[in-house]
């Protein structure tokens, strides 16, 4: 997994390089229903841009997982406790079979 994560990793850093190099003029943006202007190099907004699509929506997944996780927490606690009964009920059922056979001794014939 290190390994793809370097094959993919690598080439993008290289490209993000190469374009902030090739696009350092700078450009001037209107945000239109506010009464801004922002005046950056081209790369820094893209990339600015890029990096908050990727921070966002790493966000967003994280809190559409949030239910999923909170259901799988509930169902292992509920195993668990499943688990702890089924080891009770097997030893009051060794118990009961023990009980069982020194209470009726077996009829040979």
């Amino acid at each position: 997994m290190r390994i793809l994560s370097w094959l993919l990793g690598l080439p993008v850093a290289l490209l993000a390089i190469v374009f902030a190099v090739v696009n350092r003029h700078a450009v001037t943006v209107d945000i239109w229903p506010l009464p801004w202007d922002v005046s950056a190099p081209l790369y820094l907004l893209v990339l600015g841009a890029l990096a908050f699509g990727v921070i966002l929506g790493s966000i967003l997944t994280w809190l559409a997982g949030v239910p999923v996780r909170g259901k799988a927490t509930r169902e292992s606690r509920r195993a668990n406790v499943m688990a702890y009964q089924l080891d009770q009920l097997k030893v009051e059922n060794e118990a009961l079979q023990k009980a069982r056979q020194t209470a009726l001794p077996r009829m040979e014939s």
